[in-house]
């Protein structure tokens, strides 16, 4: 098995950074090839592209990578796939190096000497340690537990939270904080998005699994608004001491939507002071935003610099695929089942707002309740229309027949046209898929407007295309492409 180790690295200046020989650069592209093919693109791209290889000799590549946190996350999610890669292309006896970039501290090289073990494995067997004693006392910490307010939803769990693309770094990042917190890289944990993406629910599950696991009973959620009314009452009623101690005294902070702190110059160098207070005595901070820290007017620089001392992840609006998983899981949690076309015509019109999406199941089985119908595709449209009425009003068939024919590349004239052809065929099936899925319009009408076509031939084509997009990968990728032309195009 290839040995994968790390070894003391001095800084340079990134503009000074060697140049690679064609050995390494080969056997590094080597490697890259074999990895390419084992993890998503998105992720390939997020974790590789950034290494550069500096050195390959007597099977020993180094490689360097921008930073320590860089290093931590590599080791901690990618090293099977390197140690794989590594025996595949240079052999069993291959050793890999690191070389980390810093940057310069007052113009002097420093020197750093990484652990040969993953620093957050050893975060973790220490902050178990420390939870083993602490629970050796158990009555007396279930009763800090119930005796301190933490302001956490006890639905607010990583069980009920979706994982996907659009929010893997932080939800990896929120799991290791959660395991071992103050005690890791991503301090402060700073997570970003829009609204109704899930920050908030990543962020008390953190402070929920904390607490299940006894790992600390002082954790607290706050929203910034809270945070700042509370402190302008404790100025007013004499109390700052008290307001500045409790918070010092938290062991995990979670602060909801600091972009709210802006232009606040008093509750920001409060803010300033207790952070600094938690950071040094290796408290966790974990903090939500709605947009990028650099990105928020009125935040002191001070202040920006120290939230950007840990790490910073984004979740962004939900694919398809997790889309349709958040629907399963709030489906599961209800104890219904739903259509797959139901599931497919919430999960392919609501694409912003993970929110929105729960808030359309509800108000589906809310309806339900009430007229004691079956949850079908026409009952469906009729109850979400408020909801998803932007989508479906402003869509027309000229519409979705442009995006379609561009996909593809064929011609309105095929796609009304008799040909059979495979590719005419599907293309034609697809815009029939997506005219009952996006529009109002019944299936007399598509079929008329697709070459003069009976009711039955639509509603052929849709049952085809949905079984394909349910079971095929690729096919479902192919109509989410389409979906995000039709929207271009209907803007």
């Amino acid at each position: 098995m290839p040995e994968v180790t790390s070894k003391t690295f001095t800084e340079y200046s990134p503009t000074k950074t060697p140049k690679s020989s064609p050995m390494e650069q080969q056997v590094w592209e080597a490697c890259l090839n074999v990895i390419r093919e084992k993890i998503n693109p998105l992720a390939f791209k997020t974790w590789f592209f950034p290494i550069k290889p500096l050195n390959f000799s007597c099977s020993e590549l180094t490689i360097e990578v921008p930073s320590q946190f860089f290093y931590e996350w590599i080791e901690e999610n990618y090293s099977s796939f390197l140690k794989a890669a590594l025996k595949e292309v240079i052999g069993p006896e291959a050793r890999l190096m690191y070389s980390i970039v810093m940057n310069k501290s007052q113009g002097q090289p420093v020197t750093i000497e990484l652990p040969h073990q993953n620093s957050m494995n050893s975060d973790f067997i220490s902050a178990s340690r420390a939870s083993e004693n602490r629970s050796k006392n158990s009555e007396e910490f279930n009763r800090n537990l119930a005796r301190f307010e933490t302001h956490l939803n006890s639905k607010y769990t990583f069980d009920t939270l979706i994982r996907g693309d659009c929010n893997s770094l932080a939800f990896a990042a929120s799991k290791s904080v959660a395991q071992s917190p103050g005690q890791n890289a991503f301090n402060p944990l700073v997570i970003y998005g829009g609204v109704g993406l899930g920050k908030t629910h990543m962020m008390q599950a953190v402070g929920n699994s904390v607490r299940e696991n006894r790992l600390s009973e002082r954790v607290l959620y706050v929203s910034s608004e809270k945070f700042a009314i509370d402190f302008v009452n404790a100025i007013q009623n004499g109390k700052i001491q008290e307001f500045s101690s409790f918070y010092r005294s938290i062991d995990v902070l979670i602060i909801d939507d600091i972009q709210f702190f802006s232009g606040k110059e008093k509750t920001q160098e409060e803010i300033f002071h207790i952070f600094n207070t938690l950071h040094q005595s290796n408290k966790q901070i974990i903090l939500s935003a709605d947009r990028p820290i650099k990105d928020i007017k009125g935040i002191e620089d001070r202040l920006i610099s120290r939230f950007n001392w840990g790490l910073s992840a984004d979740i962004q609006p939900p694919d398809y695929e997790t889309r349709k998983a958040i629907i399963l899981s709030k489906l599961h949690q209800s104890g219904v089942n739903l259509d797959d076309a139901v599931i497919e015509f919430i999960a392919t019109n609501v694409t912003e707002n993970v929110r929105e999406l729960e808030g359309c199941i509800v108000k589906l089985l809310a309806a339900q309740s009430l007229d004691n119908r079956e949850i079908d595709l026409l009952f469906t449209k009729s109850t979400l229309k408020d909801i998803i009425r932007h989508t479906t009003k402003r869509l027309s068939l000229d519409t979705i027949e442009k995006a379609v024919c561009s996909y593809f590349s064929i011609t309105p004239n095929d796609l009304k046209g008799k040909s059979k052809k495979k590719e005419i065929a599907f293309g034609r099936q697809v815009a029939m898929y997506l005219s009952k899925l996006l529009t109002d319009s019944s299936l007399k009408t598509i079929g008329l407007h697709f070459g003069g076509r009976d009711h039955s031939t639509v509603i052929h084509a849709v049952t085809t295309i949905t079984k394909r997009v349910d079971s095929i990968i690729e096919e479902r990728k192919k109509i989410e492409e389409i979906r995000k032309r039709i929207e271009i195009l209907s803007m």
